[in-house]
């Protein structure tokens, strides 16, 4: 009789990695339409919206990389911004495929992204330490 292999333990140590890449692709919905919608109210100056994804993006990167960090519980550091790269990974091949990539920059986000996500990483390692 031959044994079925079971991939419970693989589902298990990958779930934090997409439980954290949702989290994050979610939260940088929701501020965008929350930008959306601020800009649509009130006269909004000329480079509100540039600050505005730059928040969108680092607040994204952070719900991921407490996802990933608070999934691994230790290296909160490094998996945190894993997750942030991540995401710019995610909100670039977004901007390539919609047509809105200017190229303009791209370094800049890649930094916020894994400094908010590494800061995101740290505190989702220290919260799964309290449990």
């Amino acid at each position: 009789m031959v044994r079925r292999r079971s991939y419970k333990s693989a589902i298990k140590k990958f779930r934090p990695f997409i439980k954290g890449a949702v989290a994050g692709t979610v939260t940088a919905a929701v501020f965008t339409v929350i930008g959306a919608f601020l800009f649509n109210i009130a006269d909004a100056p000329e480079g509100a919206d540039i600050t505005f994804g730059y928040i969108s993006l680092g607040a994204a990167s952070g719900v991921c990389g407490m996802f990933w960090g608070g999934g691994r519980g230790k290296n909160g550091f490094a998996w945190g911004t894993l997750g942030g790269v991540t995401i710019f990974a995610l909100c670039f091949i977004g901007a390539i495929l919609s047509g809105g990539f200017s190229g303009t920059a791209v370094i800049s986000k890649l930094l916020t992204s894994a400094l908010c996500g590494c800061i995101g990483g740290i505190i989702g390692v220290n919260i799964a330490a309290e449990r």
